[in-house]
């Protein structure tokens, strides 16, 4: 149906109709149709090609897109000095992670270890400041904002190591994204 949403493709099918019409009156059955057919063959072949090449491109995109959105990263688990390589989406509680300049935050996580660490939040607060963010320590375990990474905040300075303490629905940007998927679907005073 996207197809005759083009002008070239309505005309050819008024076109056509037109001329089986003109046709069936002028010369009749068999011969009066040839020029219609002809029009409605052409038509037919270009829908058939159009709509293929969309097929085919949306397939594409579709697999660029879910690519996209998987996110490897270094997790350190047993050992620490050996790490390997998983899905962002396989990271649990606990997991050790590092991180360096250009990456994404995974999962909400408490800084242990790194230097001149900066987190960009605004994609979570909005501010398009970007944050310093110190070494968990006993003496500013208190003031945990200046520990704590943020999932899908954007390392834009520095490089270390974090503890998960929170991943999808239960990090800061899944309870938001949650709380306004719950707000879309209730109804309002005016809908009810």
């Amino acid at each position: 149906m996207e197809n005759f949403k083009d002008t070239i493709n309505i005309i050819l099918l008024i076109a056509a109709g037109v001329s089986l019409v003109i046709g069936g009156i002028k010369d009749g059955f068999p011969k009066g149709l040839i020029d219609g057919a002809s029009i409605l063959v052409a038509l037919l072949i270009i829908i058939i090609v159009s709509s293929g090449n969309n097929w085919t491109s949306e397939r594409r995109l579709a697999k660029i897109v879910e690519s996209s959105n998987i996110q490897e990263v270094q997790v350190h688990r047993g050992s620490d000095t050996n790490t390997e390589v998983i899905d962002t989406k396989q990271l649990v509680v606990g997991d050790i992670i590092r991180f360096k300049t250009g990456e994404k935050v995974p999962a909400d996580c408490l800084l242990i270890n790194g230097q001149d660490v900066k987190c960009d939040q605004c994609e979570l607060t909005g501010e398009p400041d970007a944050f310093p963010k110190t070494r968990l320590t006993a003496e500013n375990a208190e003031y945990g904002e200046h520990n704590y990474m943020f999932a899908k905040s954007l390392i834009v300075e520095g490089s270390g190591t974090a503890v998960v303490v929170a991943v999808g629905d239960y990090t800061a940007s899944g309870i938001i994204e949650k709380a306004s998927t719950v707000s879309e679907n209730k109804p309002t005073h005016l809908q009810e």
